[in-house]
C-alpha cells in the first residue's frame, strides 16, 4: 500500500508540473474577471437579500449546518469570517480561475484558442456574477469548483488503481460541504471528458466504459462521505437538515421515487436556461442565439458519431446516450434534492455546459470540411453570446449600484424624519414595511429593470422575515444606524394590520406612527 500512495503522489506531482504551460490561462483569466467585475468590488456590492444581511462579517454556524454546508464551518475561520472588496472577490475569483486549469487540462487543452475563449464564457457568466454578491459565501463557491475541478483532473489524468477513485470521492465530498450545486459542474466535466475519450482516434470501448465505471465508483464514494460527514455533524451539534430549498426531504428511496419526474424536469430546466423565459443571460435575450450554439454542437458531435458508428457502433451509441444526458448532467443535484428551486446561483452548473461542449469539439479528431467549418462557426456565435454576456453582467452591476444608492437615500431620509418626530432611539424597536422598489421616489435607470432579479437592490422578498433582515443590513451597514428591527412574529402581525395597511407612503405626513413599543414606518403599499 505505501508504495501505491507513493507511486500515486510521484504521478500526480508529474502531472503538476505540466500545469506550468497554463499559466498564461491562468493569468488571463484574472485579468478578464477583475476587469469584468470592477464595479462590484469598487463599490462593495451585494444583492439585497443575503448579501445584505451578513455584508462583511459572518462565520458558518448551524444554519449552514443544517443545509448541509458542513465543510463551511471550517473554511469561514480559516479567513476570519471576513469579507470585504476587493479581496474576497479576488480570493473568488482566482479560485475560480485555478478550477478553470484543471478543466482545462483535462481535455489537454493546453494553451490554444480556443480554451482561453472557454474560460471567459465560463467566468463571463450571470450565475458567476451572482455568486460575488453573496460576498459573505462567495470563497466557498469558488473553492467547491475548484475541489470538483481537481476530482475530475485526478480521476481523467492518474490511471490504474483505486487512488485515484479515493481521492477523488474524497475532494468531491468537500465539495459538497461547501455547496452541492456544483456537483452538476462535476457531472458535467466527467461527461465531457468521456465524449472526449469517445472521439479520440483508437480508443476502445473496454477502456471508455472503465472509465465511465472509475466516475460512478468516484460519484458514489463521495455521496457516502459527503452523508456521513453530515450526519456526523449534524449529530455533535444536536441538529436536524433544514426544509429550506427540500433538504430535509432527501433520502435514496425519494430520488428512485422520483426519478422520472426528476430526469424530466432537468430537461426542462436546461432548455428554459438557455431560453429567454427564466434568466437574462446575455443582451441577446429574445433572439435564438444560445440555441443556435446548442444546435451546432449537436450536429457536430452526431456527425462525429456517424464516422464513429464505421468503426464501432456500440461507442457510438454509447457517445449519444452521454450527448442525450447532457441536461441530466448539469442538472444532477435536482435528481437529488428532489424539491429544489433552480436559482441563478444554482446554474452555474449549466454556465460550465458550453466551455465543456467547447474543449470537447476543438479536441475531437476528425477534420473534415463539415467540421472545420462547424468549429469556425460555433466558435464565432460563442464569441457573440459572450460579447452579450459581459454587457449583461454590466447592466447587473450598474443596477446594482443604482439600486444601492436609492435605498441609502431614502434610507437616510427616513431617518431623518424619525429624528424630526423623536423616534430615533436605540432602545425603541422598528418594523419598516413594503418593498422600497415600489415606492415613487425610488430612482433608477431603465438598466435596472433589464437586469436580473439577484440585482435588484431594494426589491426584496415582500415577505416579514426577509424585509425584516434586508433593513437591518440597510440601517446597519449602509447607514451606519443601529436600529432594531422588531421580531419577526411582530413584523408578520404589523403586516396583516389594517392601522398600518391604511397608513400613508414615504414621505407623506403620517408614513410613521408608533404603536406600542414599536415604531413601524411605511416606506410603499403591500
Amino acid at each position: 500500500m505505501g508504495n501505491r500512495m507513493r507511486s500515486f503522489m510521484r504521478e500526480v506531482g508529474r502531472e503538476l508540473k505540466g500545469l506550468k504551460r497554463y499559466r498564461p490561462v491562468f493569468a488571463c483569466s484574472l485579468l478578464f474577471s477583475v476587469a469584468l467585475y470592477c464595479l462590484l468590488m469598487a463599490h462593495q456590492l451585494v444583492n439585497s437579500n443575503d448579501g445584505i444581511w451578513e455584508y462583511s462579517y459572518y462565520k458558518a454556524g448551524r444554519w449552514s449546518l443544517t443545509l448541509g454546508r458542513w465543510f463551511l464551518l471550517y473554511l469561514d475561520r480559516l479567513h476570519f469570517g471576513i469579507s470585504t472588496d476587493p479581496l474576497t472577490s479576488l480570493i473568488t475569483l482566482s479560485l475560480f480561475s485555478l478550477g478553470l486549469v484543471f478543466l482545462l487540462d483535462v481535455f489537454d487543452m493546453g494553451r490554444r484558442k480556443a480554451g482561453y475563449l472557454a474560460a471567459m464564457l465560463f467566468l463571463g457568466n450571470v450565475a458567476i456574477c451572482s455568486s460575488l454578491t453573496y460576498r459573505f459565501t462567495s470563497p466557498s463557491y469558488g473553492l467547491a469548483f475548484l475541489l470538483g475541478m481537481l476530482a475530475v483532473w485526478i480521476l481523467a489524468r492518474v490511471k490504474g488503481g483505486a487512488l485515484p477513485i479515493l481521492s477523488g470521492g474524497m475532494l468531491l465530498a468537500f465539495s459538497m460541504g461547501l455547496y452541492q450545486a456544483y456537483l452538476g459542474c462535476v457531472c458535467m466535466a466527467l461527461l465531457g471528458y468521456l465524449l472526449h475519450s469517445l472521439y479520440k482516434r483508437g480508443a476502445g470501448l473496454r477502456s471508455v466504459l472503465t472509465d465511465m465505471a472509475r466516475a460512478a465508483g468516484m460519484g458514489v464514494l463521495g455521496g457516502i462521505l459527503y452523508l456521513a460527514a453530515l450526519r456526523l455533524h449534524l449529530a455533535v451539534f444536536h441538529l436536524e437538515l433544514s426544509g429550506y430549498m427540500g433538504a430535509d426531504r432527501y433520502s435514496l428511496s425519494n430520488t428512485i421515487r422520483y426519478l422520472p419526474d426528476s430526469v424530466a424536469r432537468a430537461y426542462r430546466e436546461f432548455f428554459r436556461y438557455f431560453g429567454e423565459e427564466a434568466f437574462i443571460l446575455d443582451m441577446f435575450r429574445g433572439t435564438p442565439l444560445l440555441y443556435v450554439i446548442l444546435g451546432l454542437f449537436g450536429l457536430f458531435f452526431v456527425y462525429g458519431l456517424m464516422r464513429l458508428s464505421r468503426e464501432d457502433r456500440l461507442k457510438a451509441a454509447l457517445g449519444l446516450f452521454l450527448i442525450g444526458m447532457i441536461p441530466v448532467a448539469c442538472n444532477m443535484v435536482l435528481l437529488i434534492v428532489t424539491s429544489a428551486e433552480v436559482s441563478v446561483l444554482m446554474t452555474v452548473s449549466m454556465a460550465s455546459c458550453m466551455p465543456v461542449l467547447l474543449c470537447v469539439m476543438a479536441q475531437a479528431e476528425f477534420r473534415s470540411a463539415f467540421s472545420v467549418w462547424a468549429r469556425r462557426l460555433t466558435v464565432l456565435l460563442l464569441g457573440v453570446a459572450l460579447y452579450g454576456s459581459i454587457y449583461q453582467i454590466q447592466i447587473d452591476q450598474q443596477a446594482l449600484l443604482e439600486g444601492q444608492r436609492a435605498t441609502v437615500t431614502m434610507a437616510e431620509g427616513i431617518l431623518r424624519h424619525l429624528d424630526q418626530e423623536g423616534c430615533l432611539d436605540p432602545e425603541l424597536e422598528y418594523c419598516v414595511v413594503g418593498v422600497l422598489a415600489y415606492n415613487s421616489l425610488f430612482a433608477v435607470s431603465r438598466l435596472y429593470e433589464a437586469s436580473n432579479m439577484y440585482a435588484h437592490f431594494g426589491g426584496w422578498y415582500n415577505e416579514p422575515s426577509c424585509t425584516r433582515r434586508s433593513w437591518q443590513g440597510v440601517f446597519s451597514y449602509l447607514c451606519g444606524a443601529n436600529l432594531t428591527m422588531c421580531s419577526s412574529g411582530d413584523y408578520g402581525a404589523l403586516y396583516g394590520n389594517d392601522t398600518v395597511r391604511d397608513m400613508p407612503s414615504y414621505p407623506e405626513e403620517g408614513f410613521i406612527r408608533r404603536i406600542g413599543d414599536i415604531v413601524v414606518v411605511k416606506v410603499a403599499e403591500y
